[in-house]
């Protein structure tokens, strides 16, 4: 079983401590690189944005709002902008302080698991409302409400496409975490 964060750390210190005793110089800790958080935190803002805006756009579509898979869309795609909204600021506070909120093993898993059940609601209110539009009076072209319905079920597809990312993001962490011990690869032997 790979050492858990708290071992690794207290093994580092315990090294460093006996390096220290024996009068060598200790380096300073490693800070792990942010920039799988950083893009975690760039596709999180994406999926929130076009979340939020799918939302907004299903919700002035009043029309439509009579049909339940406009509903759904509304729904799902408001649940969708405000876990978004959270897992932001979540993967912000690990780009700046390089700590999870959560035990690193929870966070990993948590993220992982809501980014793939929160993607594929995404997808399925999306591609209802998507066969709505196509068979409603909308399909051959039309007006303006028209446009916004068609906005809003792409957009919601958007949030889809980048919750997938995140999702494969987060998997890759969870590998590395299974195989190392750590969300962060391994750094490359030299």
């Amino acid at each position: 079983m790979p050492l858990q964060n708290g071992a690794r750390a207290a093994a580092a210190v315990e090294a460093a401590e006996a390096e220290h005793r024996q009068g060598k110089p200790v380096p300073a800790p490693a800070r792990p690189r942010p920039v799988v958080a950083v893009l975690l935190l760039l596709l999180r803002v994406a999926a929130l944005c076009a979340s939020a805006a799918a939302a907004a756009l299903a919700a002035t579509h009043g029309a439509a709002l009579r049909r339940a898979p406009f509903r759904l869309l509304l729904a799902a795609d408001a649940i969708v902008a405000v876990y978004s909204a959270f897992e932001a600021a979540s993967a912000a506070w690990e780009a700046a302080r390089g700590a999870t909120l959560l035990p690193e093993p929870v966070q990993l898993w948590f993220d992982f698991g809501h980014d793939q059940g929160f993607g594929y609601m995404a997808l399925a209110a999306a591609a209802v409302a998507a066969r709505d539009v196509a068979a409603s009076s909308c399909a051959g072209g039309g007006d303006a409400a028209c446009a916004r319905g068609d906005a809003a079920v792409a957009l919601g597809f958007a949030a889809f496409a980048f919750l997938a990312v995140a999702a494969l993001v987060t998997g890759f962490r969870v590998a590395c975490f299974l195989a190392t011990g750590s969300r962060s690869p391994p750094p490359p032997a030299s």
